[in-house]
């Protein structure tokens, strides 16, 4: 099954590992009926009884730390109904990495959102292209002219292969140095036009749109290890809030955003045969203060050439305010 499938199908689990947490205590809770639970929930069914059941053992350790965190899932107002819904992958193409959300809509609206990952911690998977402005939709701010000059001459010489479906193992193209290290100059070198011009900006929101403009719960089932991880992410205080008397056991910290981008530069490799360091063919590394840094990896998410490469996200380190959480599988 494919990563997406897997995605969705651990989706599916978080959704009614709370769903049967809370229905269990007599809370009025229901799941909203959408296109894309039925998706997820397919895609859950065809999957093997066991992995199903690991797959519900991961999301009932993710409930239950969260249980622990969010007061307003099991206090409310008797009258209040926790909805139980699944975000479209629309959402997150516009900066909401939220999976699930556990919705309260009485005399005031309150929401939290869980961001579900099977088995990895890659954060966004961005595109670049001749038609996608990475600066107007990472950083506010559009790319210049000369940044699609320099990735249409990446992207030309690959036309014949795009419109003819070939492979990349098919295709005469050194994948490496003509296509993943020009492009990724030309990323550097915009990010850098860019940051010189606003400054003041740039660091957070590249961020807020890596990690998430709302803020969520990231859970991430660790199928070898059988437990399950929580990191918190609250850039805007919304988690851990309580309800009247009800209190979370556990205190969230709220990280600060970077206001400086030290370096963004190739990763540094090993090479055994020089006995020294090189750049990476295809990786580079954005390093900010208060402890962000990020790893981005570019390739080809398909064995078919297109007029677009893909980005892997990592955050290599973040800010000590970053606590997660993990608990075992029973």
């Amino acid at each position: 099954m494919a990563n997406t499938q897997t995605g969705k199908a651990f989706e599916y689990a978080c959704l009614i590992s709370l769903y049967n947490r809370y229905s269990k205590l007599n809370i009025n809770v229901q799941i909203v009926d959408t296109p894309q639970l039925n998706t997820a929930k397919n895609y859950f069914y065809n999957l093997p009884k066991g992995k199903q059941n690991d797959y519900i053992k991961a999301g009932v350790a993710g409930v239950k730390i969260i249980d622990l965190l969010e007061p307003k899932l099991q206090f409310s107002n008797p009258s209040s109904t926790l909805e139980l819904t699944l975000q479209t992958d629309k959402q997150g193409q516009k900066g909401d990495v939220r999976d699930v959300l556990c919705i309260r809509n009485d005399k005031q609206y309150w929401s939290i959102g869980l961001s579900c990952k099977h088995n990895h911690f890659a954060l966004k998977h961005p595109r670049l292209s001749p038609t996608i402005d990475f600066g107007k939709d990472w950083l506010g701010h559009p790319c210049s002219e000369q940044y699609f000059a320099d990735v249409n001459n990446v992207f030309d010489p690959l036309l014949p292969y795009i419109n003819s479906k070939t492979l990349w193992d098919k295709a005469n193209v050194d994948k490496v140095n003509d296509v993943y290290k020009p492009l990724l100059i030309a990323f550097m070198n915009e990010f850098k036009r860019i940051y010189t011009r606003h400054t003041t900006d740039v660091p957070k929101s590249l961020v807020k749109y890596l990690i998430g403009e709302n803020d969520f719960y990231k859970v991430i089932d660790l199928e070898k290890e059988k437990a399950t991880l929580v990191l918190p992410i609250n850039f805007n205080k919304s988690l851990n809030i309580p309800y009247q008397t009800h209190k979370s056991l556990l205190k969230i910290g709220t990280p600060k955003l970077p206001s400086v981008v030290y370096h963004i530069g190739f990763k540094k490799d090993y090479d055994e045969s020089t006995n020294s360091y090189k750049d990476s063919d295809n990786t580079i590394i954005i390093t900010c203060d208060e402890g962000w840094t990020f790893s981005m990896r570019i390739h080809n998410a398909s064995s078919k050439i297109e007029k677009s490469l893909k980005f892997d996200v990592e955050a290599i380190s973040t800010p000590d305010s970053m606590r997660y959480f993990v608990e075992p599988w029973e």
